[in-house]
């Protein structure tokens, strides 16, 4: 194979039973696959080359959008967040190509180095209180020890 397997590809391939071209397991596996079939040849054309590896708009309308938290066909212990992300609108995707701009790029570098200072002023805190402890306990276990 020439390109990576598309999410229809692997879709199909799960979904047939010994994988022949139009032996679904169940109606509802041939529909979801026709449906977002048609609906990437619908915004993509019919031309694999020109089509994503995934449209995850295409998907939740294929198969009526997310169900007890997950999404039909990636399985029951997959949650919305692991197929989709965690976009700040739930039809976007990480998933979907979409190109970051460096300005939000930098800006994510940012909040990330000041998470990071955040974190280590933390674990210092930390540190910190677990030496008082110990000092703390080590003073009681002699004030308990002089008592009795």
């Amino acid at each position: 194979m020439d390109h990576p397997m598309s999410q229809l590809e692997l879709f199909s391939h799960v979904h047939k039973t010994n994988h022949r071209l139009e032996d679904f397991i169940d109606k509802k596996s041939k529909r979801v696959h026709d449906k977002y079939k048609a609906s990437i040849e619908f915004n993509y054309g019919t031309d694999r080359d020109d089509q994503p590896e995934f449209d995850p708009d295409s998907w939740i309308n294929a198969v009526n959008g997310p169900s007890k938290g997950c999404i039909y066909g990636f399985g029951p212990r997959q949650p919305v967040s692991h197929v989709l992300g965690t976009p700040a609108s739930p039809r976007r995707s990480i998933l979907a190509h979409d190109i970051m701009s460096n300005e939000d790029a930098n800006k994510l570098k940012s909040e990330l180095a000041s998470a990071q200072n955040t974190i280590e002023e933390n674990n210092e805190r930390i540190d910190n209180l677990t030496v008082r402890l110990e000092r703390v306990e080590r003073n009681h276990k002699v004030e308990l020890r002089d008592t009795v």
